[in-house]
């Protein structure tokens, strides 16, 4: 069985991460979440918001958006590093 490669971009960015002892998802341009039970999500690295309603939040997140499906969604919080949702929380998809 051959063994594939990371691409060279990939393989940099992991070194860096574990050289500098950071989070790859940082270096990476993704969001990092903090799910809390069914009823709060934290953003973190995310890139605003594409769209905000009860039902569903969209966030952008660099490469990926975050679709975050439930009931009662609320932002509770904001700033140009986190979001802070709450509510009833059904499913979080993560859209390319």
């Amino acid at each position: 069985m051959e063994r594939q490669e990371k691409p060279k971009k990939k393989r940099i960015m992991a070194q860096a991460a574990d050289t500098f002892d950071l989070p790859g998802e940082v270096l990476s341009n993704l969001p990092r979440l903090t799910v809390t039970g069914s009823s709060q999500v934290v953003v973190e690295n995310h890139k605003g918001l594409m769209d905000y309603a009860e039902h569903a939040i969209l966030v952008a997140g660099g490469r990926v958006t975050l679709k975050i499906v439930g009931d009662q969604l609320e932002l509770r919080a904001m700033n140009a590093q986190e979001l802070l949702i709450t509510g009833e929380i059904f499913n979080i998809e993560f859209i390319n």
